[in-house]
């Protein structure tokens, strides 16, 4: 944060008419210029503010909660609004059609509580404001979330488009309190390993190719990507049980990130915390001339209504990142450091 200098003093200048400018030229004629006084000095120029206090950020917090919980009891989307935008409307409502198909979807809702641990806030007038509050979760003893919430502009409330869920055993970043508030950050700003849209972009391409989409090794390991690989990699060893590798099918992950849904704080050390929606489909092709079946007590194959596939069978997700990106000139890797998913559908035949 820079502080300015007081500007340097400015001479008045006077309009005249043609006999004040007479007037002038006689005066100049029999004695010297008269020097016209100096404006005052200027005081020091105003320092960017946070735009929220930890006490808002706790009611936007709470709203958020109770909002969840009471659309949640009743199964009805149109509950969420004004708290609720975005992404996690879009995949609250995905999941209340899944219920009302399959009961058991409801295990699945994830619901960050409204206990403020720790708040986060923009500095400055612009828009959109932001504010990225560690949350407690609505479970005992659960893990915290990362919680976004943004002001469109000076007329719209504040609401959350996403929470991640904090990743365990990994060292997070340090972000100003409320009462300091830090710059925010766009998602092609400089200053950083990289910008955060070449960061998401990497992280998408690891999710979706494995550690080969990294060669240099930029990303860190993370929970997320070791989890959801993980789980693809049983569902094919499952797939192919028996047979040569992929021979009965294959399976494949893609992630893409979600245009319009950004927002980011810089850390202490000058790097920056940041969250995005990732929206990604998984494939099952299924090969020439086989079947696959699924369990019968399968949630995705239920909302189908079928649990055999001749050709492909896909499920589809919405995920809610928070990323930690270095400096620009350090070698320290770039952090995943909370993620949520939500399934959104599945189709097949």
């Amino acid at each position: 944060m820079s502080t300015s200098a007081s500007r340097p003093f400015a001479r008045r200048s006077l309009m005249l008419g043609a006999g004040g400018a007479l007037a002038g030229l006689v005066l100049s004629a029999c004695s010297s210029e008269v020097e016209p006084p100096s404006a005052p000095p200027a005081g020091p120029e105003p320092q960017p503010t946070p735009v929220a206090t930890a006490d808002q950020l706790q009611t936007f917090a709470t709203e958020v909660h109770e909002t969840l919980v009471a659309a949640d009891e009743a199964r009805d989307a149109a509950l969420l609004a004004p708290r609720i935008s975005g992404s996690a409307l879009e995949f609250r409502t995905a999941m209340y059609e899944m219920i009302a198909t399959a009961e058991e979807w409801a295990e699945d809702l994830r619901t960050p509580g409204g206990e403020l641990i720790h708040p986060m806030t923009s500095l400055g007038a612009e828009f959109p404001r932001v504010g990225i509050s560690l949350v407690s979760d609505s479970v005992e003893d659960g893990v915290p979330y990362f919680l976004v919430l943004q002001q469109a502009d000076a007329k719209s409330p504040y609401t959350s488009w996403g929470w991640a869920q904090q990743a365990v055993d990994i060292e997070m970043p340090v972000v100003a309190s409320d009462q300091v508030g830090s710059e925010p950050v766009t998602i092609d700003a400089d200053g950083l390993r990289m910008t955060p849209a070449e960061a998401l972009a990497l992280y998408a391409k690891v999710l979706s190719d494995g550690d080969a989409a990294d060669p240099d090794d930029v990303l860190a390991p993370n929970p997320f990507q070791t989890g959801t690989h993980e789980r693809i990699q049983t569902e094919r060893n499952e797939l192919n049980e028996g047979v040569e590798w992929d021979e009965a099918a294959t399976i494949k992950e893609v992630y893409t990130l979600k245009e319009g849904e950004f927002a980011g704080l810089r850390t202490d050390d000058g790097g920056a915390l940041v969250m995005a929606t990732y929206l990604s489909t998984r494939t099952v092709k299924v090969a020439d001339r086989a079947t696959m079946s699924y369990a019968e007590d399968n949630k995705y194959t239920r909302l189908i209504g079928t649990r055999e596939f001749t050709d492909e069978y896909v499920r589809e997700y919405g995920t809610t990142v928070a990323v930690y990106i270095p400096p620009e000139g350090s070698d320290a890797q770039i952090q995943p450091v909370g993620a949520t998913q939500s399934a959104l559908g599945a189709h097949g035949q």
